[in-house]
């Protein structure tokens, strides 16, 4: 197919399908800028092409953290389509859960929030079930804690489960919890003496051969901007360790936040972050200054500034990852990031040590940002994720 310009200029089909895979590239981009969110949420859902060998259609939760998830689809939509002739839609979670019909799809991704219910998710699955027996039923999990907790309602429908992070010792995901509802509030808790009720989420144990990875924050639009763009400049950087934490919370993160706060500001001569929130930009500024990070968990391991550090140069210290997996796997101890212990009580000997080696520091922040970029630079997201939803079948 062919179509003039009024200039004359012949489009040929494929600019006219890059053209609009460009402009949906950009709604995703800024589907939660201030004023315009709803309108251009809107614009990302509709019908598929005719041309379309695969539908995927994403039901996504309406928040930044959600939507880290879910931008990537759009960024990388041309690929998708050029390599498993997959076409994109999304539309908000709460049309999947109030059953409101929307174009059929081969592939249907969702993705809920803590406020939905367990009984809501077994009823919305079973319904768009009845409809559409033959979709690929996905669950995509947006959450911070590394648990299943959604893991028994969504059992007996979905065909595979995404998340951030998984255990290594995938057993880990069906042990009953004597304190807490989660590893980091059971462990936490103990220390600091915080009373919390026993959790069993009762993870169906055939589900954990349905467990997949999909990218940490890596994928946010500024994130990934950042990482397609130069590298880092270790030239000017008069803070020692960037640490701005908030505190506040349920007791036992509390607690945890407040006590790595305390290690950080008791560090004698090392030059740290003021206390306080600040504006996005700044922050990043401020990062950029910084030769170390310090990223304590929040109520997850995963924190959106252990990728602001990777993209900014700053190298990444906070409690140890070995127990986790995650993709791309950035989490290599003395390689892109410095472990200390969950208790923190070898922070300030890591944190000396790494500044008084200005080379290992750029060796560790270069060896962070290049994994970083590589996994968007060689299109990975693509054929992992492609891979998953079974979309090469």
């Amino acid at each position: 197919m062919q179509r003039r310009r009024s200039n004359g200029e012949i489009l040929t089909s494929t600019m006219i399908t890059n053209t609009f895979f460009s402009l949906r590239e950009g709604i995703a981009r800024h589907r939660f800028s201030r004023g315009v969110h709803a309108v251009l949420g809107s614009a990302l859902g509709g019908g598929f092409p005719a041309r379309a060998r695969l539908r995927v259609l994403v039901y996504y939760h309406a928040n930044p953290i959600g939507w880290s998830q879910v931008y990537p689809f759009f960024r990388f939509a041309g690929a998708f389509a050029a390599q498993f002739g997959a076409h994109i839609r999304a539309l908000p979670v709460e049309n999947f859960l109030e059953g409101q019909r929307g174009p059929a799809a081969d592939v249907v991704l969702v993705q809920p929030w803590l406020s939905t219910t367990d009984a809501d998710l077994d009823t919305a699955f079973a319904r768009y079930r009845e409809r559409h027996p033959g979709a690929r039923m996905i669950f995509l999990d947006p959450f911070a804690q590394c648990d299943l907790r959604y893991g028994r309602a969504v059992a007996p429908h979905v065909d595979v489960y995404l998340r951030k992070a998984l255990f290594r010792d995938r057993g880990q995901f069906l042990r009953p919890m004597p304190s807490g509802d989660t590893n980091l509030s059971e462990y936490y808790g103990a220390l600091y003496g915080v009373d919390q009720e026993p959790t069993d989420w009762q993870v169906p144990p055939e589900l954990l051969d349905r467990l997949r990875l999909v990218p940490n924050f890596l994928t946010a639009a500024y994130l990934s901007d950042g990482f397609l763009g130069p590298e880092p400049s270790f030239s000017d950087r008069p803070i020692d360790l960037h640490s701005r934490l908030a505190v506040k919370g349920s007791p036992w993160y509390s607690a945890m936040r407040a006590e790595a706060d305390r290690a950080a500001r008791a560090l004698d001569g090392v030059t740290l972050t003021p206390d306080g929130r600040i504006p996005q930009a700044e922050f990043l500024d401020e990062m950029r200054r910084a030769r170390l990070c310090w990223s304590p968990f929040g109520y997850g391991e995963l924190c959106w500034r252990d990728l602001e550090a990777f993209m900014t140069g700053t190298v990444l210290v906070k409690p140890d990852m070995a127990h986790l997996e995650t993709l791309p796997d950035l989490y290599l101890p003395g390689e892109t990031y410095l472990p200390v212990k969950w208790d923190f009580s070898d922070l300030e000997e890591v944190t000396r040590g790494i500044l008084a080696d200005p080379g290992e520091q750029r060796r560790i922040a270069l060896n962070a940002f290049r994994a970083a970029r590589a996994y968007l630079t060689e299109n990975r997201f693509v054929s992992d994720t492609g891979r998953d939803l079974g979309l090469d079948a």
